[in-house]
């Protein structure tokens, strides 16, 4: 398998659990299952990303500033503005995720909502950037 076959399937992955699992956890109002998940969308999505530019990236959870940095000089045409909110995403969701897993701190449906947000945001950048289709 290439690395672009393995980071679309990453990417699809992303998706995947974007439509089944945060959906459906928004929908049940379990808004800490909701970031939970939000911060997985945005993981698998970020490291299809990189596997498709051939990055090789560590076993962390945030790797939105990697992406960012490679995206820099490796793809055309992405707004500033775009991968510095990427950047952020991941950097917050990176951070809440245990304590919204693990029932460290309850969220709120505010939370939920913003959670849920960006990690669409997130995931339509980068499939649009990579052309991934369903």
């Amino acid at each position: 398998m290439t690395n672009i076959e393995s980071g679309q399937k990453l990417i699809k992955r992303a998706e995947d659990i974007f439509k089944r699992d945060l959906k459906g956890a928004l929908a049940e109002k379990d808004y800490n299952m909701v970031v939970r998940r939000a911060q997985e969308v945005v993981e698998f999505a970020l490291k299809g990303a990189l596997k498709i530019l051939g990055v090789d990236y560590p076993k962390v959870h945030d790797v939105g500033f990697i992406f960012a940095e490679q995206a820099r000089t490796k793809v055309p045409n992405v707004q500033e503005d775009t991968l510095e909110r990427i950047k952020s995403v991941s950097t917050w969701l990176g951070e809440v995720r245990a304590p919204s897993f693990y029932m460290e701190r309850d969220y709120t449906e505010e939370d939920a909502k913003q959670a849920f947000e960006e990690a669409s945001f997130v995931l339509k950048e980068i499939k649009g950037i990579f052309q991934v289709r369903e």
